[in-house]
């Protein structure tokens, strides 16, 4: 039976504290004992997620999309973003035309087939977002989930406000306020969701086109 390199390894390390019991002993002496043998690299665990979500490389071929942004200037991170959502408008103002659309529809209709849909087309505006804005996909996804639902926030409030409801209708102004936070930071924290998972699935997409092309070659 032909021995294999895991095996050689293991008789190596085995040997290696062999020599050592025997120096610590005096059998021979310390510069007579080899070197103890490298533990090779522990791979990493592949926990739940990196199953169901497994590596996708970058897609190939894409320019860099900073190229003409002013690296140098201040408040880098934040410039950077604003070019970003800049140079791909279509990317995030479109998903959010979506998202506002389905964020109203989820809400008129909560209990209803129509607010099960609406609720499909929000979360697909949010995935369409993050697939088409490969440049940065949590940040084109949350940019089309928060601009969906200041819309929708907006016209809500003006509805209510041209029938006739008061300021006092929906509570204190700091009551009304840490509402609409709220509700905006969860529609925040779901467009960055959306536009990771679009993201990863294109990558994903692209990675297993290429692999099926290679192999038909």
């Amino acid at each position: 039976m032909s021995r294999t390199p895991s095996d050689d390894g293991a008789l190596s390390r085995a040997e290696a504290r062999r020599r050592a019991r025997q120096v610590s002993r005096g059998e021979i002496a310390e510069d007579e004992a080899p070197e103890p043998a490298e533990e090779p690299p522990s791979r990493p665990g592949s926990g739940i997620l990196a199953r169901i979500f497994p590596p996708a490389p970058p897609l190939p071929d894409r320019p860099d999309p900073l190229e003409g942004f002013d690296r140098d200037g201040p408040l880098r991170p934040i410039r950077e973003r604003i070019f970003l959502l800049r140079s791909s408008l279509l990317a995030w103002v479109g998903p959010g035309i979506l998202a506002f659309v389905g964020f109203l529809a989820s809400v008129f209709y909560s209990r209803g087939l129509l607010g099960l849909a609406g609720t499909l087309v929000l979360f697909g505006s949010l995935v369409a977002a993050g697939w088409y804005g490969w440049q940065r996909p949590t940040l084109y996804g949350t940019a089309a989930s928060v601009l969906g639902y200041l819309f929708s926030a907006g016209l809500i409030l003006y509805s209510f406000a041209s029938q006739g409801a008061g300021p006092d209708t929906f509570g204190t102004p700091a009551t009304v306020a840490l509402r609409l936070t709220t509700d905006g930071l969860i529609q925040a924290g779901l467009g960055f969701l959306g536009g990771w998972y679009g993201g990863y699935l294109r990558r994903r997409q692209t990675q297993l086109s290429g692999q099926a092309q290679r192999r038909r070659r």
